[in-house]
């Protein structure tokens, strides 16, 4: 008896002949396969990251210009008669400024570990925040949807009628 085990095709596995060389092709092309899998996921990751980075740096100038208004109008209201108001509007305008000076500071995970600590400790306020951002998105797409033209050419009811609806008259039947 043989103190080796031989494959079908007459070689022992692992030591060569037709299967451990198609075994180790393949292993070959699994490894190549996961490492073009892992550099297109890092790339994908990078490119959200960037693009991530981009939007919060615009929300923080979008945010720091309307502070900016805010203040503007907070001054004029506190040259008026409405110096309440105007006090109110320069709080709000200080606010904004504190928020977007947090969007600049922080990093990506630093806000995804600050909104996630926030939602563990308060959480209905974070799922009613949620549930206000789903209203206004909806309201947004909403009315940025194409409006229907006059002609009835576009929009989701193009085909329903605009003209009243008038039934057939009918005359009473007589005496025959």
């Amino acid at each position: 008896m043989q103190n080796e085990q031989t494959s079908e095709f007459g070689s022992a596995p692992g030591n060569g002949g037709p299967v451990g060389e198609a075994a180790q092709k393949a292993r070959g092309v699994v490894a190549d396969a996961k490492n073009a899998a892992g550099q297109a996921v890092e790339g994908l990751k990078a490119r959200a990251a960037s693009a991530a980075a981009e939007r919060k740096g615009t929300a923080a100038e979008t945010l720091g210009t309307v502070a900016g208004a805010l203040r503007g109008a907070a001054q004029d209201l506190q040259q008026g008669e409405v110096t309440a108001l105007g006090t109110y509007a320069d709080s709000a305008a200080e606010q904004l400024d504190k928020v977007a000076g947090y969007l600049r500071e922080k990093d990506l995970k630093g806000l995804t570990r600050d909104a996630e600590t926030f939602a563990r400790r308060h959480p209905e306020v974070f799922l009613g925040g949620a549930f206000l951002a789903g209203i206004l998105a909806a309201r947004f797409i909403k009315s940025s949807r194409p409006q229907p033209s006059a002609t009835g050419g576009s929009g989701y009811d193009a085909g329903i009628a605009t003209e009243p609806f008038n039934p057939p008259h009918f005359e009473p039947a007589g005496d025959r």
